[in-house]
């Protein structure tokens, strides 16, 4: 009995030591699993053996749906991440690196139509370069422009449904400077011109 009972706990301790976990590094010790009311799975963080997070969490939706799915290394966020609506289709991707958000993200409608893309800023607290977003229909809805530090910097466009400019407006480091315009059928309807963040001109 002593001896069969050794062996039960030697393998339930290898279950939990081995690598073999779908989808997991191989340095995966073991994965926390939750659950809904219903039996279905809600959440599975996998772990190493400094019982930090390591490999590929992911979270679902009550009826079974995946919802996200974030890669991790030795506790931190380090990789894509990816988020789904509950109709499968994508809703977010974005990268990490020690935690930061990095690089290129983009943002998607439940129809699966580009919503938002850009590029995180180094620190990534704010963007750097061109940042999109779109009406659901395709049309582009605003185009801004920023620096390495993640200020407005340069051309800022915004544009209506229908795809007709509504409104352009210029930065410098994060500070208005130059040319405010505000349009109406194509035509301009107010104009402002600013230099380091002080109105100097203005008509209509």
């Amino acid at each position: 009995m002593k001896k069969f009972l050794y062996f039960i706990a030697l393998v339930l301790f290898l279950v939990g030591c081995g690598s073999d976990f779908p989808g997991q590094p191989s340095d995966v010790v073991r994965v926390q699993q939750t659950k809904y009311g219903n039996g279905n799975l809600k959440e599975e963080i996998p772990y190493n053996k400094e019982s930090r997070i390591h490999g590929v969490k992911r979270t679902f939706y009550p009826e079974g749906q995946l919802e996200s799915e974030e890669n991790y290394k030795n506790g931190k966020k380090e990789g894509i991440s990816k988020e789904y609506y509950e109709n499968g289709q994508l809703m977010a991707e974005l990268n990490y690196k020690n935690n930061e958000k990095v690089g290129e993200f983009k943002g998607y409608f439940p129809n699966g139509k580009l919503q938002v893309e850009g590029k995180f800023s180094s620190n990534g607290k704010g963007y750097v370069g061109s940042f999109k977003e779109y009406y659901e229909d395709g049309n582009l809805k605003k185009e801004e422009n920023y620096n390495n530090e993640g200020k407005e910097d340069g051309l800022q466009k915004f544009y209506n449904a229908d795809g007709s400019l509504r409104s352009e407006r210029n930065y410098k480091n994060g500070t208005k400077d130059g040319i405010f315009r505000t349009y109406e059928n194509g035509a301009v309807i107010k104009e402002q011109e600013f230099k380091n963040g002080a109105l100097i001109q203005k008509s209509n």
